[in-house]
């Protein structure tokens, strides 16, 4: 029986998966017995702080502040009791979302806790929402599940009907409430809305809904990938990012010719900050190979009405700014708290954006970092962004991308053995 916890459903589960997301963007978790959960969850559980920077493949980097600097030690889960949330898939289980301390104190570096934070420091008397844009790939047998490009072609949308039958039917009962599926661009390739929110409760469901996601395609034997460009003559997947604000119950970014000098300051801010952003939005070297003018991923520091070439997109209707720069593997919880510090900083600074792009940026707007090491070398240079997301998640997230793309350059790919094994 369960005993007297603020944590629901207990009652009716024999386990509970304790989880918090990584630098990466990627659910790390750890099951344990409900009378387990019941005994501890006041003292915590033991982690290893290495699981929270190592790179996707568990490559260990150096100068996280994580790894060898303490020893490899352990810290402590802490879980949050207005998390738990009943695993759609299994009868026996409990999801809980945990914070991560070390030696007593919040981990600096845990991507949810640097979201918080930004969120605690802005002071402009402005409630923030925002709304997420992913897309996908779903495989079967490694191959997408339509051959071709049909993009809202009616079939090939229902060709994902078993997996968003199951979305609509668990996105409530895990926090995410499904809205909508359509057949994007590339084969197989399909967007799925949810519904808008304050941003940590956005950040939740962002991350939750791409584990929804792959865990749904595994129900119905496919695959589903966020990977930016996992075929190099596809369309790329996007994170689009919507952000409105709100003063009251008015639109803080309404006014003006289609923007408010506040929403032109926020768009300017962002702008400002947008190759150090970068690191956050294409956190993979396949990212990089998403940025191309002749899609639909941005590729300069740029801002237009409803213009889909532009970073930042103002789109008709009801005011807001959608940040088209980010990829579908980027960590959620770091591009939403990278943008609103970005754009707060615009504010607080009266920046102006100048003029908007009516089709093709202009040669003269400022080109997005063209590989993974200038973006992060923008980010350890901006002061900006390093006051308010921390240097703590700064210096682990940049060890963790770097030994990523270290372990890259020592790879010898098929490309290279095709090209020089024979003729050198």
């Amino acid at each position: 029986m369960q005993q007297d916890t603020p944590f629901d459903g207990l009652d009716e589960v024999t386990h509970v998966l304790l989880e918090f997301g990584d630098v990466n963007g990627i659910s790390r978790s750890k099951q344990v017995t409900v009378e387990h959960f019941l005994s501890n969850w006041r003292e915590g559980f033991p982690v290893n702080m290495l699981l929270l920077v190592q790179t996707p493949r568990n490559r260990v980097p150096e100068g996280s502040g994580y790894g060898k600097e303490i020893g490899y030690g352990d810290g402590r889960l802490r879980p949050d009791p207005d998390s738990a949330r009943r695993l759609p898939w299994r009868d026996d289980a409990v999801r809980v979302r945990c914070a991560l301390e070390y030696e007593g104190d919040p981990v600096g570096a845990a991507p949810r806790a640097v979201l918080q934070s930004v969120l605690d420091d802005i002071d402009l008397g402005l409630d923030f929402f925002v709304g997420s844009e992913l897309e996908f790939y779903l495989l079967e047998d490694g191959a997408p599940v339509t051959e071709h490009k049909h993009e809202w072609v009616s079939w090939a949308t229902e060709a994902a009907s078993p997996v968003y039958d199951r979305l609509v039917e668990w996105g409530p009962e895990y926090g995410v409430p499904i809205q909508s599926l359509e057949h994007e661009h590339g084969p197989g390739q399909f967007e799925v809305l949810f519904e808008y929110g304050p941003p940590l409760l956005q950040a939740d469901r962002t991350f939750d809904f791409k584990r929804l996601v792959k865990r749904t395609a595994r129900y119905c034997d496919q695959q589903a990938t966020f990977m930016a460009k996992p075929f190099g003559d596809e369309s790329a997947n996007g994170y689009h990012l919507h952000v409105s604000t709100f003063d009251g119950d008015e639109n803080a970014f309404a006014g003006g010719e289609g923007l408010s000098e506040t929403g032109r300051a926020f768009v300017a801010g962002v702008l400002d900050h947008a190759e150090a952003l970068t690191a956050f939005h294409a956190p993979t070297l396949n990212a990089y190979k998403r940025f191309d003018e002749h899609g639909f991923a941005p590729d300069s520091a740029s801002w237009g009405f409803d213009n889909r070439m532009a970073a930042l997109r103002v789109p008709t209707g009801t005011p807001r700014i959608e940040n088209r720069i980010g990829s579908a593997d980027a960590n959620p919880y770091l591009v939403i708290a990278g943008t609103l510090a970005a754009g707060v900083d615009g504010i607080r600074r009266s920046l102006d954006p100048g003029d908007p792009a009516d089709g093709a940026p202009a040669d003269s707007c400022p080109r997005l970092p063209r590989s993974p090491e200038a973006a992060l070398d923008a980010l350890e240079s901006d002061e900006t962004l390093l006051d308010a997301l921390g240097d703590d998640l700064v210096r682990a997230y940049v060890a963790s991308k770097r030994r990523d793309l270290a372990a890259f350059r020592e790879h010898v790919t098929d490309w290279e053995r095709e090209q020089y094994v024979e003729l050198l």
